[in-house]
């Protein structure tokens, strides 16, 4: 039998509050009609279509999933092993008439029985006690030869100011109202305060994150037998190089403090799409 790496602090963290819940089915059903997943991340739009298979892995309440659903008409599978959020994505789902499956899944444990078009993971891989493995096994186990995997992670250089920051409140003393109130003024543009108040928890009170480069990916990437694609670390352009790649990255530590004295969201969050070598 496999080994599992899922931290189960970080499910019964979710089980009280799933990421990105909303306060209402209404509200969620609104999201996935109004909000495009491509707009988020770009190269997306290029390989959805009715005739592709999608796998999410980590989709929590299942907005992305039901968007390619309705969307795009693809065929998703949407796995997460906290059956709080499975439980919101179905009704989501349901309620639209969209088929978007659903299923409560170890992504350690589990064997789909068939290789996947494109499998998505955005923000889940570092909250497992193996993030790397868990990447390997992405590429290992889920995609088709041909097939891609979007992956987002935080990011060691981006994501470091923003934890700093809130860790100094923390040392300070500073109650957890007051910290809710910095991070509203960081995330203005969230309206729904169920949702703004999962991704304070999310953000600010979680149990278990590592954060990752893309240089450190690079390798896994290799052995995989993936070859990058393309990457918000330069906007998703084409890459010249991996070198130059990699020194931009460098640069995310101040441009997160300046985020951050600007009083401008930045979670340092970056993302990376690959094609399995056929």
């Amino acid at each position: 039998m496999n080994k599992t790496y899922a931290n189960y602090d970080v499910l019964d963290f979710y089980k009280s509050l799933p990421f990105n819940t909303r306060s209402s089915l209404s509200e969620e059903i609104t999201a996935v009609r109004k909000r495009r997943p491509e707009q988020l991340y770009p190269g997306l739009q290029e390989l959805l279509g009715p005739d592709i298979s999608v796998l999410e892995v980590g989709c929590g309440t299942g907005w992305l999933s039901n968007s390619i659903s309705f969307l795009y008409n693809s065929s998703v599978l949407g796995i997460d092993f906290n059956p709080v959020a499975i439980k919101i994505a179905q009704e989501v789902a349901d309620a639209m008439k969209i088929k978007t499956q659903f299923r409560v899944e170890d992504l350690f444990l589990y064997e789909p029985g068939k290789l996947f078009d494109l499998v998505i993971s955005f923000g889940v891989l570092h909250h497992t006690d193996d993030c790397k493995f868990a990447v390997k096994r992405l590429f290992e186990k889920f995609v088709r030869p041909g097939g891609h995997v979007i992956i987002g992670l935080y990011h060691k250089y981006g994501r470091q100011p923003f934890l700093d920051h809130f860790s100094e409140m923390k040392n300070r003393g500073v109650p957890e109202k007051e910290m809710l109130a910095r991070f509203r003024a960081l995330q203005s543009n969230i309206k729904d305060e169920t949702q703004l108040v999962s991704w304070f928890r999310d953000q600010v009170l979680h149990p278990h994150e590592t954060q990752h480069t893309l240089e450190e990916m690079l390798p896994i990437l290799k052995e995989a037998n993936m070859e990058l694609v393309s990457t918000s670390i330069n906007q998703f352009k084409p890459i010249s190089s991996t070198e130059d790649l990699i020194g931009k990255e460098k640069e995310y530590s101040g441009i997160a403090r300046k985020h951050l004295e600007n009083n401008r969201y930045f979670p340092g969050f970056f993302v990376f799409l690959a094609r399995k070598i056929a």
